[in-house]
């Protein structure tokens, strides 16, 4: 939030100190210019901080307010900090005030759900909310405000619907065909928190002020006014841990339903330890680790996996990133909205054109060059209508220079578990599988990519021209994760001096036997 804007009027302080200034002793920032960038505002926050029994701490300059010559340093480094806001400031509104005072659209696309229209009689535009997509930024609003649902879930259900997102309405609004670009709740929490939601104009970050220290908003009808966007911003905020609660990095781990016991087959649950106790009396953190639902309940499991979920989570991250996440993403090229009709007229132009010439209609004395001139010009626009109509009926498939590592990067843990879910994924994991390893790294894995193709063909990716298997191991014998190698020959004796005896795991060899079950009913069906 611009450093601008008192700290009275920002969504999250602002309630601090408005509505919940019981709950606190002390505001602490690493630099005063953190609190605010205004001496004026920073001398309305000490004076409220003196009435209300609170202290003001800035790490870096080391201030004691509660002394004068700390006050009064502090605000001699307050005038500096509003001085450079200021030329900032200066830098923005030169050339620009009038412009920015009649809600004139300066530069660049419309933000999110937002279009941008001319002003009738003026030769100026203005932003205005894009009704055709107003619904779903309605939607947006009543899901979190008075439904509470997460944006996790609000992004899963957009999914399941169909709904565009953004990026793919506007390629619909120029008649393009959608990319079929996935909703995400990254992409809901940055369309919410953006400072356009509530339409304020802002320059390298920084919030622009009018003369009355108010934000310029520039919509007549922004998506949401000031005090309801504040309620939407802190509903979609992470809730912090309570005191002596340790740190998850999810409310659920990522192979939540999608890590099995290699073993046994059973899934495996997230169990937390406590943590070790100190000399001092006190415990180290507790970890969570994923242990074999089986053997943790007293079934038949003697040898279930358990292994540290961060460790775990880990390995399948670096997987995907360097198996999936390496392949490139791309785009139908050519597929925009159809020039039949102007090419019809560009042609029926063009005959009639080299009609009237046979006709002696261009004989007269300089008509010969002004008909080959106009004929260049026409029949160049046909071949040109010819070829994009040619491209529109077979687009061509163009790499976008993007991989999909980019877009996993993106992802918040829900969404990353949910698009291991989606695709049905899984993690097959053992304990002791490699006895002359080292102790306590003994574990392994193996991750089955499941359904590869729908993968490549619903994110649009370029697969590979061949890849030889869709499982990948972690610390496993290398036939567990590419049993194709036994079919050959010399890796299979190599297989055997190496291991000694090669029999694939129970688990896997099921999955082996379901594939072949599945390709030979997908062949008598296609039969």
């Amino acid at each position: 939030m611009s450093g601008g804007l008192s700290p009275f009027k920002r969504p999250k302080l602002g309630r601090w100190l408005n509505h919940r200034y019981g709950e606190f002793d002390v505001l602490i920032a690493s630099k005063l210019d953190r609190f605010t960038r205004r001496a004026l505002h920073f001398n309305e926050l000490l004076k409220w901080c003196q009435d209300n029994g609170k202290f003001i701490v800035c790490v870096e300059e080391g201030f004691d307010l509660s002394t004068g010559p700390g006050k009064m340093m502090a605000q001699i480094t307050a005038v500096f900090a509003e001085a450079e806001w200021d030329t900032i400031q200066a830098r923005i509104l030169s050339g620009v005030q009038a412009r920015l005072e009649n809600k004139s659209w300066l530069v660049g696309a419309p933000p999110a759900g937002y279009k941008i229209i001319s002003v009738e009689g003026e030769r100026r535009k203005v932003l205005a909310r894009d009704e055709t997509y107003w619904d779903v930024i309605e939607d947006i609003k009543k899901r979190i405000s008075e439904k509470r649902q997460t944006t996790h879930k609000i992004a899963k259900e957009f999914n399941e619907k169909g709904i565009l997102t953004w990026s793919d309405h506007q390629r619909v609004l120029k008649g393009l065909e959608p990319k079929g670009v996935m909703w995400q709740a990254t992409i809901i929490n940055k369309m919410v928190r953006s400072n356009w939601f509530p339409g304020i104009y802002t320059y390298k970050g920084e919030a622009v002020l009018d003369d009355d220290g108010e934000p310029y908003i520039m919509p007549d009808q922004p998506h949401a006014e000031m005090n309801e966007w504040f309620d939407l911003v802190e509903s979609i905020a992470p809730h912090g841990k309570n005191d002596g609660e340790p740190e998850t990095r999810a409310a659920k781990s990522l192979l939540a339903g999608i890590a099995k016991c290699g073993e046994c087959g059973a899934p495996l649950a997230r169990v937390s330890t406590s943590g070790a106790k100190r000399k001092d009396g006190t415990r180290s953190p507790s970890k969570y680790f994923y242990r074999c639902t089986s053997r943790f309940r007293g079934g038949s499991c003697k040898k279930g996996a358990y292994i540290e979920c961060e460790e775990l989570d880990q390995v399948a991250e670096d997987i995907v990133i360097n198996s999936v996440g390496q392949w490139e993403q791309y785009e139908r090229a050519g597929a925009g909205p159809s020039n039949k009709k102007e090419l019809e007229a560009a042609e029926a132009r063009l005959t009639k054109l080299e009609a009237d010439f046979l006709a002696g209609k261009y004989d007269g004395e300089g008509q010969e060059e002004s008909y080959w001139r106009m004929h260049k010009s026409l029949s160049g626009k046909v071949q040109n209508l010819k070829k994009q109509e040619n491209e529109r009926k077979n687009p061509e498939i163009k790499a976008t220079g993007r991989r999909y590592g980019e877009v996993w990067a993106e992802k918040d843990q829900d969404d990353r578990r949910a698009f291991l879910n989606e695709y049905k994924v899984t993690m097959w994991v053992w304990r002791d599988c490699l006895p002359d390893m080292v102790r306590g790294n003994r574990s392994g894995a193996v991750l089955d990519l499941g359904e590869i193709g729908r993968i490549a063909e619903e994110q649009k990716l370029v697969m590979p021209e061949q890849v030889d298997w869709l499982w990948h191991g972690w610390n496993v014998p290398q036939h567990w994760a590419s049993p194709h190698l036994l079919k050959n020959p010399e890796a299979r004796e190599i297989l055997v001096k190496t291991y000694g005896a090669i029999a694939l795991p129970k688990t896997l060899q099921q999955c082996l036997d379901n594939y072949k079950k599945e390709r030979e009913e997908a062949e008598r069906t296609a039969s």
